[in-house]
């Protein structure tokens, strides 16, 4: 959970918004449910998966596999 935001190559606009916000690191962000990290501003879906990744969320639960 130590992970760095910059060290996911994440948009360097969503990685500045993040900073402003507060977040240095991938467990800064453990405590915020899916649904509220999707509404910060410059947050997509790929950004998304790779933060999703780095906090051992699962991206998509519901999704089945094939």
């Amino acid at each position: 959970m130590d992970t760095k935001l910059a060290d996911l190559k994440l948009r360097p606009w969503l990685l500045r918004e993040l900073n402003m916000i507060g977040y240095e690191v991938v467990g800064d962000m453990q405590h915020l449910p899916t649904a509220e990290l999707l509404r910060i501003p410059g947050m997509g879906g790929h950004d998304w998966r790779k933060i999703a990744k780095a906090l051992g969320r699962e991206p998509f639960p519901d999704q089945k596999r094939r």
